[in-house]
């Protein structure tokens, strides 16, 4: 004899329908939950990415620090006929960052490069010059401390150096830059 439903026990258990919801709420969290967990996983890739690329830059601020004032330019810079120990024997401007791809753009598959503020005169070559407009830099900008801004190349007879230190690098969320910019001087230690 059938009850009326009032008067029938209660049913232990969930209907198809509440199962199948509760199924849905918890794949729907499974979901978040997982693709956070995958954003959290990139995000710390690229962190340590950018880490290495900062602690390189500076690294190599410092290397630049060390050096003799008077030599830094012509060691480091893109021309190797100047270098002081004779043509080819400096380190010149573009180093690697051995932790880091380079990026597919790179001209000689290194990572990194220093920059100073140059002019390429098809007669004379490469030139410190003071008035090259680059604001990363703090350029246009009196580099001999005579107080005038002119034309002439520096590279001889400069008293301020500015320079950029760039990693360029590919990386987990494509081609990234980090760089640092600075202006070195000579101190008199007297």
């Amino acid at each position: 004899m059938l009850l009326p439903r009032a008067l029938r026990p209660p049913r232990a258990g969930f209907t198809f329908v509440e199962l199948a919801v509760v199924m849905t709420i918890l794949l729907v969290a499974l979901l978040i939950f997982s693709s956070t967990m995958s954003g959290v996983a990139q995000q710390r890739a690229v962190n340590r990415e950018n880490a290495v690329a900062m602690e390189a830059a500076r690294n190599w601020l410092e290397i630049l620090r060390s050096e003799a004032f008077s030599a830094v330019f012509a060691s480091y810079n893109s021309d190797p006929s100047d270098d002081p120990n004779g043509p080819g024997t400096a380190p010149g401007n573009r180093f690697e960052v051995a932790e880091l791809s380079p990026a597919p753009d790179s001209p000689d598959g290194l990572q990194g490069e220093i920059v100073f503020p140059t002019m390429t005169i098809p007669v004379d070559g490469l030139q410190l010059r003071e008035d090259v407009i680059e604001r990363g830099l703090g350029l246009p900008r009196d580099l001999s401390g005579d107080g005038v801004i002119d034309d002439r190349d520096h590279s001889l007879d400069y008293f301020i150096l500015p320079v950029q230190v760039r990693v360029r690098w590919r990386g987990k969320s494509g081609t990234r830059q980090y760089q640092i910019a600075t202006q070195l001087c000579h101190f008199n230690k007297a």
